[in-house]
């Protein structure tokens, strides 16, 4: 499955269409492991909910820091596998 199947459901909202989300950029890359939790996530945010390793070492996670307003952070992972 690529970053745009799994996360396409958040970025084709209506809401975050025309917004910019720098791990777009990402979407044609193919998820290569799935967490649901905030567990063994790589960057410092502690309410990420759900995050993807990507076949290019790139954690791509969703967040919702207020109610209705997500948030898509990424991060380099080569050196953590």
């Amino acid at each position: 499955m690529k970053l745009k199947d799994d996360f396409g459901i958040w970025w084709n909202m209506k809401k975050y269409k025309k917004k910019d989300i720098p791990a777009r950029e990402f979407g044609n890359k193919e998820i290569l492991e799935v967490n649901a939790i905030n567990d063994g996530w790589p960057g410092p945010e502690t309410d990420v909910k759900y995050w993807v390793r990507l076949e290019n070492d790139k954690a791509v996670g969703f967040r919702e820091p207020k109610h209705g307003k997500a948030e898509f952070p990424i991060y380099d992972i080569k050196n953590l596998y």
